[in-house]
């Protein structure tokens, strides 16, 4: 094992398993691992807000240094203006 990396390799021919099952799963611990943290301490009107910039961070850091794929993070993107949009339009026509 050479760096940071190439965790994902090493955890992907130990297990058996393809290289973006890999990456996903290793992404998806580092996620729980810094979101529940922030998701007991984040509390209050704005906490959403600070849960989802936490996320976007987190998923730009794993992308950059390889370990999730970039299309896992424009699907979460497109996920989040989805409920975003519906949020604004439940405001606007008041339902």
């Amino acid at each position: 094992m050479q760096g940071l990396e190439d965790i994902p390799t090493w955890f992907a021919d130990t297990w058996n398993i393809s290289l973006e099952a890999a990456q996903v799963l290793l992404s998806i611990v580092i996620l729980i691992a810094v979101l529940l943290p922030v998701m007991y301490f984040a509390r209050g009107t704005r906490a959403v807000m600070i849960e989802i910039v936490m996320f976007f961070l987190i998923e730009a850091m794993l992308v950059g240094i390889g370990w999730l794929p970039f299309w896992i993070m424009i699907a979460t993107v497109a996920v989040m203006a989805i409920a975003v949009a519906m949020i604004g339009t439940k405001v606007v026509t008041g339902g």
